[in-house]
């Protein structure tokens, strides 16, 4: 898919913090592009990588790469990408999007960044997945899912059962957690988000053994950094580290 690259942006001066920014299920980079540009304008190096299985173009290559991702493997993903960065960086945060927030999450709670931010994370699903996916997992078949968005989004038009049965243990994996997280959290989410459940913001705060910095952009749904509140979300999410590693 031709936005569908990695990307990465140098700080110039060379700093010696890193913000890696993971997209959500189905996506690519193009789904955290706004949060990318506005941590470069402010000065921190940015990488946002491309997850297994997501980027293909042709549908039968989509369907083929979906189907096999497995938690395992997109948390190793993750791990190479903070490896790699602390190779150059003394400080190292990470931002997720939806399921990429469920992953940054699982890192802060590995001890593996320094500060961790995510926006509507997927530690809950909408309640008919949470039912259905476990339940039909053990098939193997796609579902139509065109995205709806008054506005560009360049998705995977589908899910896959085997897909969906991974994005449901990778949110539950990152919420039983939780409490292992020391590093300085920072959430966003929207009470009209209908892919994601708003309570999730209460779950972290619960279950994370300090207090958390939260925002509500509630003119924006599920992508949020792409509809109508994103230069908002954007600048939160890059103020938040902006605080945890320029100052």
């Amino acid at each position: 898919m031709p936005d569908a690259k990695p990307q990465f942006c140098k700080a110039k001066p060379n700093g010696d913090a890193v913000v890696i920014c993971v997209h959500g299920f189905t996506g690519n980079p193009y789904d955290v592009s706004p949060a990318i540009s506005k941590l470069s304008n402010m000065g921190l190096s940015v990488v946002a990588p491309l997850l297994p299985g997501h980027g293909y173009r042709e549908r039968h290559k989509q369907e083929q790469a979906f189907s096999n991702i497995t938690p395992e493997g997109m948390l190793s993903a993750a791990r190479q990408e903070i490896a790699r960065a602390r190779e150059h960086y003394s400080k190292v945060g990470m931002f997720g999007f939806s399921m990429g927030g469920a992953i940054s999450l699982t890192m802060a709670s590995e001890g593996l960044i320094d500060a961790c931010a995510v926006a509507a994370p997927a530690l809950r699903l909408s309640r008919k997945a949470e039912i259905l996916i476990p339940l039909l997992s053990w098939a193997s078949f796609s579902i139509e899912a065109p995205p709806q968005e008054p506005f560009y989004l360049p998705v995977y038009e589908f899910y896959h059962s085997k897909a969906l049965r991974t994005l449901w243990q990778l949110s539950g994996y990152a919420r039983r957690r939780l409490s292992h997280i020391q590093c300085p959290v920072f959430a966003v989410h929207s009470h009209k988000d209908l892919m994601v459940p708003p309570i999730v913001l209460g779950m972290m705060q619960e279950n994370i053994p300090f207090e958390i910095e939260t925002a509500w952009f509630d003119e924006s749904g599920h992508s949020m950094l792409l509809d109508v509140s994103g230069p908002r979300v954007s600048s939160a999410i890059a103020s938040f580290f902006q605080r945890q590693f320029l100052h």
